[in-house]
């Protein structure tokens, strides 16, 4: 068994905030921002995580406020497919926004609608389009949340299709229809972390598609994941896989499905508690190791077998 990993920085309060930048010039159309910190000093880095088709920025708390208690800021937008969005814009769908809607995948129709918009190009770039606002808007959200002024390191994050998003902003090519091969790596981000991320031939990933993910990156599935068009966690594991070698990280939780033991409060799955202590003390040491320069967390995530706590894993690191 791997040893407990013992965090960098010491653990403080969160504070937490909705509606950050509401209404700015700033974020332009984009919706305003869930912002988790650490309360009573500044943050070390920040990250910017993408959500999950039909899902949203308020969500993700219990992964999201682990990092903010250790150190991060973490900035969650949310995008135009939350499936309370899509309600409200779609209402042939019968869906009452102001309901709890997390459990749309079970229904077929609203189903194959988000599956939809999951493979819509112009979806892909919307979303690029708000984290790239989101970045520009660095110095006010840092000013809303009482940060520092100056530079901090950061970590593009996401789940599911915010995986997608944040492989592109990473480095991963994909072949946009119509118009051949495009990139859309932003360097201001110095490392990535996919949480139930795409392989090859899926929203124009290809062989290939990860010749310029060069930075930091980890990669985290499970055995009972799955891919919108059936692919397996060996699917899931390309990204790993195909990139080049330095600072690439893979964890396979055995057992684990698409929410890795349960990653938001309403996910529709069982959630797992080894599972999730585990996501979060891998994605933690991750953090730690590349926008926190530590020594310490880099060598517990080399040291890194077939367990963390409880939660029996692959694991492994090129």
């Amino acid at each position: 068994m791997t040893a407990v990993y013992e965090p960098v920085f010491e653990a403080a309060g969160v504070r937490e905030a909705h509606g950050v930048l509401a209404g700015s010039a700033a974020l332009g159309e984009a919706a305003a921002l869930t912002c988790r910190w650490p309360e009573g000093r500044a943050p070390r880095g920040f990250v910017v995580f993408c959500h999950g088709l039909g899902s949203n920025g308020r969500e993700y708390g219990p992964l999201s406020r682990n990092w903010a208690r250790h150190g991060y800021l973490v900035i969650h937008p949310t995008f135009s497919d939350a499936i309370d969005t899509v309600a409200r814009a779609e209402p042939q769908l019968g869906l009452d926004p102001q309901a709890d809607n997390s459990r749309w995948s079970l229904q077929p129709p609203v189903r194959a609608r988000m599956h939809e918009i999951l493979h819509t190009p112009a979806r892909w770039l919307e979303r690029l389009a708000v984290v790239g606002r989101v970045m520009d808007a660095l110095p006010e959200i840092f000013a809303a949340v009482g940060a520092p002024s100056g530079p901090l390191p950061g970590a593009i994050a996401g789940h599911s299709f915010g995986a997608y998003t944040a492989q592109l902003l990473a480095g991963a090519e994909i072949d946009m229809p119509g118009s051949g091969p495009r990139g859309f790596r932003d360097p201001r981000f110095s490392a990535a972390i996919l949480l139930s991320a795409q392989g090859r031939d899926q929203q124009g990933l290809r062989d290939r598609s990860w010749d310029g993910m060069t930075g930091p990156m980890l990669n985290v599935t499970g055995t009972l994941d799955r891919g919108a068009k059936g692919g397996d966690w060996h699917w899931k594991c390309e990204p790993y896989e195909l990139a080049p070698a330095g600072n690439k990280y893979l964890a396979v939780l055995d057992g684990g499905d698409h929410f890795l033991g349960g990653l938001t409060e309403r996910d529709p799955h069982t959630h797992v508690p080894a599972q999730q202590e585990a996501v979060r003390r891998v994605t933690l040491a991750f953090l730690d190791a590349f926008l926190g320069d530590s020594r310490p967390a880099r060598d517990w995530l080399g040291s890194i077998r077939d367990q963390v706590g409880d939660c029996k894993l692959m694991f492994k690191h090129k």
